[in-house]
């Protein structure tokens, strides 16, 4: 049984999953979830232009991937994962969760090498913004 008391702005029920729309806890609001086997998705679009510019910060991105000087095995790992992003990127309806997997992979490939990409302008820049996009916090990149 499920018991939903608006006027209190809350919502009580038994087994399963209970949703009673937002939700805040102090100065933290939005989506929440207590249970077992829960998955919360969250869509984000962007723009035809931020997409264009995602791409082509994904291609520099690469290009400036050998300038790591990483083993051979660690590098065709970042490369693979960057190309899949940009091959998810060129999609009529590309999933930025997908590509936002990959590139956060590509740079835990690079900092599980030992190597780091902010002394590298030209991974940096790219990096820097491919993190604004996507909504990643610049803090991965260090």
């Amino acid at each position: 049984m499920i018991e939903d008391n608006k006027s209190e702005g809350k919502v009580t029920g038994g087994l399963g999953i209970v949703a009673g729309g937002n939700v805040t806890f102090g100065d933290n609001s939005g989506q929440f979830a207590v249970g077992e086997n829960i998955n919360q998705y969250q869509t984000q679009s962007i723009s035809q232009p931020d997409l264009k510019e995602l791409r082509e910060n994904l291609l520099e991105f690469q290009k400036g991937i050998n300038k790591l000087g990483l083993d051979p095995d660690y590098q065709n790992s970042v490369n693979g994962n960057i190309s899949t992003a940009v091959i998810e990127v060129k999609k009529e309806d590309p999933q930025l969760s997908e590509i936002k997997q990959c590139f956060e992979k590509a740079i835990k490939m690079v900092k599980g090498a030992g190597k780091t990409i902010e002394n590298i302008s030209e991974l940096y820049e790219p990096a820097k913004k491919i993190a604004t996009i996507l909504g990643i916090g610049a803090f991965l990149l260090h």
